[in-house]
C-alpha cells in the first residue's frame, strides 16, 4: 500500500471541509498494538496514569492572565493538566524539561512539585526572551530551578549531562519535531546506561508524521495517553530500566517524511 497516496487524497478531502481550521488536524499515521509488545507491557503504567487523571479532572491550573494561560485548562487537549498529575503523583526530586519555550510545562513543573525539587530546563533561546513567558525571576532565585541554553541532540553535550538525567525521574520532551532532535535525543538516552530506577519519558506531539516511526520503535513499556494529554499526542514510556530503541527508528532521515513513499 502506497501510504502517502491515501494520504494525498485524504488531504483532498479535508481541504474542501471549511468548517476546518487551518489548525484543526494534522497527518498521521495510526497503528495497531497487537504487534507492539511495548505498547501492551504499558499497562503497567494504567495506575499512575489513573492516579494522575483523578488529580487532573479535580485540578484547575492557576492562569495568571499571561497569553495563552488559557492553554493551561483545555483539558483534555493540552498536555498541562496530566503533566501536572503525573507531577503530583510520582512527587520526584528531579525533573527535566527540555524545551522550554515560554515555559508552561517549567510552570506546572514549578508549582506541583516540592521546593526542594530540583528542575533543569533546556532550550536554544533564553526565558526571558519570550514576552508572554509564564516563568519570573523570582523562580530562578527562590527554586532549585535553572535554565540552560544547550542541543541535547548533540552527544558531546548530552554527556556533560548525564548525572543530571541518571538522577532525574521525570523528563519531559518538548523539542521541535525536525525530523532529527527527539531522535538523537532518544538514542542518546538510550545509549547513556542509566541506572536502574524509576524514571519516566514523556514525549510531546508524538501523532506528528516525523513522530510516528520515533514512537512505534520504542521498545520499553509505553502508553498513548493522547486522549487525556495534548492532542498532537501525549506518550509515557516507562525507562526505569533504560530506553530500549529499535535501531529501525535510525535508519533514514526522515527530515522530510511527506515527500518519501515509505518511512518504514
Amino acid at each position: 500500500m502506497d501510504i502517502f497516496k491515501n494520504l494525498k487524497r485524504y488531504y483532498s478531502y479535508y481541504r474542501d471541509i471549511r468548517s476546518f481550521d487551518k489548525d484543526s488536524f494534522i497527518h498521521t499515521l495510526n497503528f495497531s498494538i497487537d504487534d507492539d509488545r511495548a505498547a501492551l507491557e504499558g499497562k503497567s503504567l494504567i495506575p499512575l496514569i489513573s492516579k494522575a487523571l483523578d488529580f487532573a479532572f479535580k485540578n484547575e491550573i492557576e492562569e495568571k492572565g499571561i497569553k495563552n494561560s488559557f492553554y493551561f485548562n483545555i483539558f483534555p487537549g493540552e498536555p498541562y493538566r496530566i503533566l501536572s498529575g503525573i507531577v503530583n503523583t510520582i512527587k520526584p526530586k528531579s525533573l527535566l524539561d527540555i524545551g522550554t519555550f515560554t515555559g508552561m510545562s517549567s510552570r506546572v513543573m514549578l508549582d506541583y512539585s516540592d521546593q526542594l525539587t530540583e528542575i533543569k530546563t533546556f532550550d536554544l533561546i533564553k526565558w526571558n526572551k519570550f514576552k508572554d513567558t509564564h516563568l519570573s525571576i523570582e523562580d530562578f532565585e527562590n527554586r532549585k530551578f535553572s535554565q540552560d541554553l544547550v542541543d541535547l541532540s548533540s552527544k558531546f553535550i548530552f554527556d556533560k549531562y548525564l548525572n543530571l538525567f541518571n538522577d532525574s525521574e521525570i523528563i519531559y520532551a518538548d523539542g521541535p519535531k525536525d525530523g532529527k532532535f527527539e531522535y538523537e535525543l532518544c538514542k542518546n538516552i538510550s545509549n547513556s546506561n542509566l541506572e536502574n530506577k524509576k524514571r519516566y519519558l514523556i514525549l510531546d506531539d508524538i501523532k506528528f508524521l516525523n513522530m510516528v516511526k520515533l514512537w512505534r520503535y520504542i521498545e520499553s513499556p509505553k502508553i498513548d495517553i493522547s486522549s487525556f494529554g495534548h492532542y498532537l499526542g501525549t506518550g509515557i514510556v516507562d525507562i526505569s530500566k533504560g530506553l530500549k530503541i529499535n535501531k529501525r527508528a535510525f535508519n533514514k532521515n526522515i527530515k522530510h517524511v511527506l515527500k518519501r513513499n515509505e518511512i518504514f
